[in-house]
């Protein structure tokens, strides 16, 4: 079927939905609020106090019914609580949202399969760093109001993330009720992997009052989090094909055992000013501070390099059923084998600082907003990893699907060595990375709407213009050192901190597996001592090592200028359709943005210089210019149901990163290699479609049924391609001097068109209308489905699905029950997603690897929840996730050629304490 025609039966569908509902016609009159992240609801502005289950889902259901776009919307329970634990966990329930789960929480999210997420903190755009977002995994779920996901776009809606938008909204005094309030809680979290129990903390003072001036409201909100995790994993990567016997065969790079395990420490504070002189006129003054901590240790088993060894030997291969992919082998090599054990740990920092002014003057017929913000951010780390090997360690077995877990992962063996004898072990290698960006951002917008009638065609007219400025800068950093003893690999027991070794392995299945490893902390808290064993006995590094602090990687150092101006205008209009009324919005805005970008070039060196390398500065510029029209439309068949119609565009830029004027040269390589940034790359843009077909009934039920069509162009695309004498020579490479006729270039690219195509259903109802304690009972169940979701790659298609988009799952499904009483209620929630290509490497040499890409398999989670209030002021609870213990099992290609291992998932149980005066 045509992606046109599944969007014609999808429109047909819904619109049979709304009219099979319709009843007497009912009229609307039309009232907009312009803001920089509107929902232009019609609804009054009264001071709304959410409490308990039933106002929570009652409350987003009120925000979709009355907004003018399409827009999802997760409401806080209660100051200070929301439904999950952190906000992509929460999102987890949002119709057509998908997310991943690392480090004990959710992490990134996509929407309807795109992950380009844009972000906003109460309406107005915010990034973290050199990025185009912020964590979201950062925002702590205590001080939030709701959190909203907008599918569509209008035109007073900054441009940015082709994805959609997740606006996070966190409390104002207004949003209170009058006089003083004081709210907290005090949480306690135990998984049972790290076996540690995380602290949560938080407290909201805010008073609104009337004074002879006008009514003051303040806010003071903050919160203080600390998340233990642990998780286990065994896996294996990038299958290459490799020559046995004069046979092609497919080898993993790499199998390894591993344990991730830490803690994220986030402090966040909100400071919220509300001032409203006169019923015409109120200002906001808001700053805020959202902070994390993390101390993170990898540990890992691992054998790598293996369809790369050399003068080495193949024995023992077991292939799979295709006949080309290895299932087992050993690998041998009398010089030894890249194998060992690898012991990593990072320390990380995230520091997001937010300031806001806002004006609003409003007349019966005319509103101006005007609004400020400023925000600065950095974000960086440190890491330092130690590589052990066992003496001696030249031979390696490998079952990459064996049955050490039930699905299948890799069991590797080192012959002929004990590596539970630490007297043999030797270092390999010692590095240590600095890295980090900082970004300053201003930006300033102004709209004004007038009311232009309550009953003709043109209801408002809406313009505005914003200004924004970003500067960014990143800075990265390493050296490693490779201790040697007359050749031999310098023993561990000379390595500072070698007395803290002690046995580590994942505690997975059936694998047994335990190696020593000197903590990452330790060698961290000894870190001058390393730099001195090092210099010691590595004299080749020694001078990189005299400084605290790595040299500095220029060629991953860049600073960037970016500029934005946008002018809008916008529309609202309403009509009646016989007997139907309509109405919705019709805009357009022009956004323009222009900036550069520094960094550095690495050329090889001449005779004339010694052939040392030469190091350039390199100067990158680009200006993006759109249009981007919208449409909308709401069908009112009742005052109940409802059809909306959409039709948006929008842009997206490259990251910073991205675009950096950055290239270095890999000579040794034959055909020789330039790893480069792209200062030439297009945004993406993207068209898009929707329909909502919409009932809603008592309080917060609702039944919709939506569908979407979305065409982008210039999806981003890192790969390794064939480039001409030419294309090399405008990087200093003659690849004659080479014995070449080509060479490669690795860079981020702009591949072809995406096209995505789904439906989205969702039911949900309380049972008010069954007899005493059974309508206190309520339900939400909610589905989507991917039809097609495929970029066009520059290449020719040569297998199907070989262009399917990463990160894009078919279905995703939630089903939850409720129970709500004001002194008692529980949730018990269940989320599912399907299997989905997690990423995807075109190398130009016909390596395969698209075939083998990377796939996690279904997942599904269940959670619940129960709530004590045994007194009007306090709230005691009790929740656990992953009660069904669900793991995460990946493997290689969408046929599962391989298994490629598993990842473990915590349980946890929860207690906590709210109180509110």
């Amino acid at each position: 079927m045509t992606s046109l025609r599944v969007l014609k039966l999808s429109t047909a569908l819904t619109s049979i939905v709304a009219i099979g509902v319709a009843a007497p016609a009912w009229a609307q009159s039309a009232s907009d609020a312009p803001a920089e992240l509107s929902d232009q609801s019609d609804a009054p502005k009264v001071d709304i106090v959410v409490t308990g289950v039933r106002g929570s889902v009652e409350a987003a259901a009120t925000k979709k019914k009355n907004s003018k776009q399409i827009v999802d919307s997760v409401v806080s329970e209660d100051v200070g609580k929301l439904p999950d634990n952190n906000v992509p966990e929460a999102l987890s329930r949002v119709t057509g949202v998908q997310i991943d789960r690392e480090r004990g929480q959710g992490q990134n999210v996509t929407i309807r399969g795109l992950d380009q997420v844009q972000t906003t903190l109460n309406g107005n755009n915010t990034n973290l760093g050199s990025g185009r977002s912020m964590s979201l995994a950062d925002i702590p779920a205590e001080l939030l109001k709701q959190v909203d996901v907008y599918k569509t776009r209008s035109a007073d809606q900054v441009e940015g993330g082709i994805a959609g938008t997740v606006n996070v909204e966190l409390r104002r005094p207004f949003d209170l009720k009058k006089g003083l309030t004081v709210a907290g809680s005090l949480r306690g979290s135990y998984d049972d992997q790290s076996e540690k129990v995380s602290p949560y903390g938080s407290l909201l003072i805010a008073d609104r009052f009337e004074t002879g001036i006008g009514e003051i409201g303040f806010l003071l909100n903050g919160s203080w989090t600390k998340t233990n995790y642990r998780e286990n994993y065994i896996d294996s990567e990038s299958p290459t094909k490799t020559v046995v016997d004069g046979n092609t065969i497919v080898i993993p790079y790499r199998a390894q055992y591993g344990i991730e395990q830490g803690n994220v420490k986030r402090p966040s504070l909100n400071a919220v000013l509300q001032w409203k002189p006169s019923d015409k006129l109120d200002f906001v003054l808001e700053g805020g501070y959202i902070g994390s901590r993390e101390k993170r240790s990898v540990e890992r088993l691992y054998v790598q390099d293996m369809p790369y060894i050399g003068t080495g030997n193949y024995s023992d291969i077991v292939l799979q059923p295709d006949g080309r992919t290895v299932r087992s082998l050993t690998i041998s090599n009398p010089n030894g084998i890249n194998a060992g054990i690898d012991s990593l740990y990072r320390s990380l920092h995230t520091n997001l600082y937010t300031t806001n002014f806002e004006a609003h003057w409003h007349s019966e017929k005319l509103q101006i907003n005007t609004g400020i913000q400023y925000n600065w951010s950095n974000e960086g780390y440190y890491f330092v990893e130690s590589i052990l090997r066992p003496q001696g360690l030249t031979s390696a077995s490998v079952d990459f699907a064996s049955d050490i877990y039930s699905k299948g992962a890799p069991l590797i063996t080192f012959n002929g060595v004990d590596v539970n004898d630490l007297s043999s072990y030797g270092v390999d290698r010692f590095q240590d990375n600095l890295g980090g960006s900082k970004n300053k951002e201003f930006a300033a917008q102004t709209d004004l709407t007038l009311q232009l009638s309550d009953t003709s065609l043109l209801r408002s007219l809406q313009v505005g213009g914003r200004y924004n400025q970003r500067r960014t800068s990143n800075y990265y950093g390493y050296r490693d050192g490779l201790p040697r003893i007359n050749g031999q690999r310098a023993s561990l027991s000379l390595f500072p901190g070698y007395d803290t070794a002690s046995l580590v392995g994942p505690d997975i299945g059936g694998s047994s597996a335990q190696w020593y490893r000197i903590p990452g902390s330790v060698v961290l808290s000894h870190i001058d001592d390393v730099r001195a064993f090092i210099q010691q006995y590595d004299p080749n590094s020694a001078e990189r090592f005299a400084s605290i602090d790595p040299p500095s990687d220029q060629g991953s150092t860049f600073r960037s200028n970016e500029k934005n101006f946008a002018a809008y205008a916008q529309l609202a209009y309403g009509f009646d359709m016989g007997t139907i009324p309509v109405d919705g919005l019709v805009g357009v805005r022009y956004t323009n943005t222009w900036g550069t970008s520094h960094s550095f070039g690495y050329r090889p060196g001449t005779p004339a210089n010694g052939n040392q390398q030469i190091i350039e500065e390199a100067e990158g510029s680009g200006n993006y210019a759109d249009i981007l029209p919208s449409a909308s439309a709401i069908i009112h068949f009742t005052p109940k149901a409802q059809l909306r119609l959409s039709y948006t565009t929008n842009v997206q830029r490259p990251s910073f990163n991205s675009t950096r004027p950055f290239f270095s040269l890999n000579t040794t390589a034959n055909p020789p290699i330039v790893y480069a940034g792209n200062p030439e790359l297009k945004a993406q843009r993207e068209r898009a479609f929707d329909v909502s077909a919409e009932y809603y009934f008592g309080r917060g039920g609702q039944i919709s049924f939506a569908g979407y069509y979305k065409k982008a162009t210039g999806f981003l695309l890192y790969s390794r391609e064939q480039a001409s004498a030419a294309q090399m020579a405008a990087y200093g490479i003659n690849v004659a001097d080479y014995g070449a006729a080509f060479g490669y270039i690795e860079q981020e690219r702009n591949a072809g068109d995406g096209t995505f195509i789904g439906l989205e259903g969702t039911v949900q109802t309380f049972f008010d209308f069954l007899p005493g304690v059974l309508s206190n009972f309520g339900v939400s169940l909610n589905a989507s489905h991917i039809l097609k979701a495929r970029v066009e790659y520059d290449d020719e298609e040569s297998f199907p699905g070989e262009f399917d988009s990463p990160n894009t799952s078919k279905w995703t499904a939630n089903a939850t029950l409720f129970y709500d009483t004001p002194s008692f209620s529980a949730r018990v929630a269940y989320n599912y997603r399907s299997s989905y290509r997690s990423g995807f490497w075109l190398d130009g040499q016909g390596d395969d690897r698209a075939l083998y890409s990377p796939y996690y398999g279904a997942t599904d989670r269940l959670d619940a929840a129960v709530n004590y209030t045994p007194v009007s002021f306090m709230t005691l609870s009790l929740e656990a996730s992953n009660i069904l213990g669900s793991d995460v099992f990946r493997y290689h290609g969408s046929q599962n050629l391989l298994p490629l291992g598993v990842r473990t998932l915590a349980r946890t149980v929860q207690g906590s304490v709210r109180f509110r005066f």
